[in-house]
């Protein structure tokens, strides 16, 4: 049923420290060289700072298009954000949370990703989907941010 909120996550270890792994997730210029993002365009800044909460970001990768709100920033913890509008991706309610958790040898990021399929009997296919991409954003920015 299309109602019906579906979460995902997906982790991935890093040699970075926590603070490394969330400066990267907080400034969206990275985003392009650890994911398959090609442009990133600040549309509105956030209350406390540029790309704080409340902040809009826009998103590019050719194919896809999208606007998304930074809600929660918790350094180096937590960064969350929601999804606003796509042009390709067909879920409502989306909100990705990713929690870095340091360790002994660097960190743990994990990114949880709870959203609705707009279309009933799309939510397999959104799901499949957004979980390679949270495990794909994970592995690049635990990767990026290891980077000497």
């Amino acid at each position: 049923m299309a109602s019906d909120l579906i979460s995902i996550s997906a982790s991935a270890d890093s040699t970075a420290s926590a603070e490394a792994v969330f400066s990267a997730l907080a400034s969206g210029a990275t985003w392009p060289q650890w994911s398959a993002i090609k442009k990133f365009t600040l549309e509105t800044p956030g209350v406390d700072s540029p790309e704080g909460v409340g902040a809009i970001r826009l998103w590019n990768s050719g194919l896809m298009a999208t606007r998304e709100q930074v809600v929660e920033l918790q350094e180096p913890s937590k960064f969350a954000y929601t999804l606003l509008s796509s042009k390709l991706v067909l879920v409502r309610d989306y909100r990705a949370d990713v929690t870095i958790t340091p360790t002994d040898t660097g960190c743990t990021i994990v990114w949880s990703t709870v959203f609705r399929p707009k279309v009933p009997g799309t939510g397999w296919f959104w799901k499949l989907a957004l979980s390679k991409l949270g495990a794909s954003l994970a592995k690049g920015v635990a990767e990026y941010a290891a980077k000497p």
